[in-house]
């Protein structure tokens, strides 16, 4: 009977979410959160052939709750981690050096039991527990133990373990989305393991290295490949055949969220543009049938990371349909969300370079804590807990500081754009979230060029900035929250914004002092400070190559 209600409502959200299927769903989690279902798992590899109960508990049960995509999915498969992580755990840690002995049945226990244990979800911020975290953790190294074996022997992987290989690299993706798991995974060298792997003839396989590979790369790894196009490729190819696959939604969504991840090296935007994803990331950003949260947004903040590279954001500006349809977005859209990527991709597109482009010049004499705001905070929202420490501490000492608390409702791009001209110190606080962050970026870049005095603080345990965002920081001193702890860190950001004005006191000091004493009646020094009222392309302290790196 489970079967076949399983086989009726497979994909119909209508017969998932009717009460009437309550009973048999909370029945079903009951059987397999059970003891009996733990003791049964416990066994699995010395297990032959199934009896019925055992077909029952492994497979039929399992089979229905990971099929289910209702409403109480979440709670659901939150519910059953809770009570089969740890024997899981404890199982993985048992059996993990013997794999190679693993059967059928074992693989397929192995394989559905982890894929409802680790969905954590793709939008779910919660911050696991500490023991749900260690737990993982075990679980990760188990995972890359066995795929560091296979990938030193590249040809003994045959049609046996080749599923088992599939099968980690799949329970391994699905550990990514969880964010203090993926900083875990980032830790451990695995880049160089499944860069072995990737052309073993398993598309599967293939598939998931290469959704964890955008999920874990540095731009290091990123110069390091051999063919950087195979990457861009493989996600163009998949995207094709996904985009019009109504069954294949929830690959769809993955999809769109490792291209965000992929988007935020220039030389992915490279071979992205290159290859031609934009005509297909406009219909995922246009066409009705797309979801305007799990599918349009996404896709949207995808084309605002493409706009750093010159040639997309070309395409995209003569694009005139696009560009009406982000207006009309703008003006008619009940998602703030959605509203929020059409006004980003807008000021990207039509107004960044006319603002960037129109200079005012002022006498240096100008008392430079005359600005509306001391301190412009630019973060990502994933490190709001940290960055809104800091702000209410700067707020204590007096400090008067701009900052997006809320994810504000609003014009945020002009609002931020006017926080920046208007603040005397930028701070960037750094992290993976931020830099993978296209509206981050477009803040930094505009603090950049227009040469704000940024303070670039590290939100994240040993993160150092690369890529785009490492050359706007170069040179500059880092204050490391999580090095330091919180105390020692706030008093070196407060000394290096006491000792950047002192600087600047005792500079404008002597320039008026050899003014003073100049037997000409020069005109005054002036100091080139960037607002949108004049013009003026040049950046003294940016040289054109540092210009052409970071565009």
């Amino acid at each position: 009977m489970i079967k076949a209600i399983n086989h009726l409502s497979r994909r119909r959200l209508n017969i998932q979410n009717n009460p009437v299927s309550e009973s048999l769903l909370n029945a079903t989690v009951q059987c397999v959160c059970s003891p009996f279902f733990v003791n049964i798992f416990k066994q699995v590899t010395e297990l032959i052939e199934l009896n019925d109960a055992q077909e029952l508990l492994l497979n039929t049960c399992t089979d229905y709750i990971v099929c289910y995509e209702g409403n109480r999915r979440h709670e659901i498969f939150s519910i059953i981690r809770t009570i089969l992580l740890k024997p899981f755990t404890q199982w993985l840690q048992q059996h993990a050096s013997s794999f190679r002995q693993w059967n059928r049945i074992t693989k397929s226990s192995f394989d559905k039991l982890g894929g409802i244990i680790f969905d954590f979800g793709l939008h779910n911020e919660k911050i696991i527990g500490k023991d749900t975290y260690d737990d993982c953790c075990k679980i990760i190294d188990c995972y890359i133990l066995i795929l560091s074996t296979l990938s030193n022997n590249i040809n003994a992987i045959d049609e046996s373990t080749i599923d088992l290989l599939g099968i980690c690299m799949f329970h391994l993706y699905a550990l990514t989305l969880e964010q203090s798991l993926l900083d875990y995974i980032k830790n451990q060298q695995l880049s160089s393991i499944l860069l072995r792997l990737i052309d073993i003839d398993n598309e599967e396989a293939q598939f998931n290295a290469y959704r964890i590979l955008a999920s874990i790369m540095t731009e290091q790894d990123i110069k390091m490949l051999a063919n950087p196009g195979k990457i861009s490729k493989v996600f163009i190819t998949f995207l094709t055949d996904v985009i019009d696959n109504t069954r294949k939604i929830r690959r769809l969504r993955n999809l769109l969220r490792c291209l965000k991840c992929l988007v935020q090296h220039d030389q992915i935007k490279e071979e992205l543009t290159k290859q031609g994803i934009l005509p297909h990331l406009l219909r995922c950003a246009t066409e009705t049938k797309f979801d305007p949260v799990h599918e349009q947004q996404p896709t949207l903040e995808i084309l605002l990371a493409l706009t750093f590279h010159d040639q997309a954001a070309i395409l995209l500006k003569e694009n005139s349909q696009f560009i009406s349809h982000l207006h009309t977005l703008i003006n008619s859209s009940s998602e703030q969300g959605l509203r929020r990527a059409a006004e980003g991709l807008l000021w990207k597109l039509e107004k960044e370079e006319i603002a960037t482009a129109k200079l005012v010049t002022i006498p240096i004499t100008k008392d430079v804590r005359n600005y509306k705001y001391d301190i412009m905070l630019s973060y990502s929202h994933r490190d709001k807990d940290l960055c809104h420490r800091i702000y209410d501490r700067l707020v204590k000492d007096n400090f008067r500081i701009w900052i997006d608390r809320d994810q504000m409702h609003g014009s945020t791009m002009v609002a931020m754009a006017d926080a920046i001209e208007n603040a005397e110190f930028v701070f960037v606080c750094m992290s993976d979230a931020y830099k993978q962050s296209a509206y981050c970026q477009s803040e930094a870049q505009y603090a950049y060029e227009r040469q704000c005095h940024l303070i670039p603080i590290v939100m994240k345990q040993n993160y150092r900035p690369d890529g785009r965002l490492g050359i706007m920081v170069s040179g500059k001193i880092y204050v490391d929250f999580p090095k330091l702890g919180f105390d020692q860190a706030y008093l070196k950001l407060k000394n290096e914004i006491d000792r950047y004005r002192l600087n600047m006191n005792l500079s404008i000091s002597t320039q008026e002092q050899q003014r003073c004493e100049s037997p000409t009646t020069a005109k005054e020094p002036e100091r080139t400070i960037e607002t949108i009222t004049d013009q003026s392309d040049e950046q003294p302290t940016i040289t054109n190559h540092e210009r052409g790196a970071i565009r």
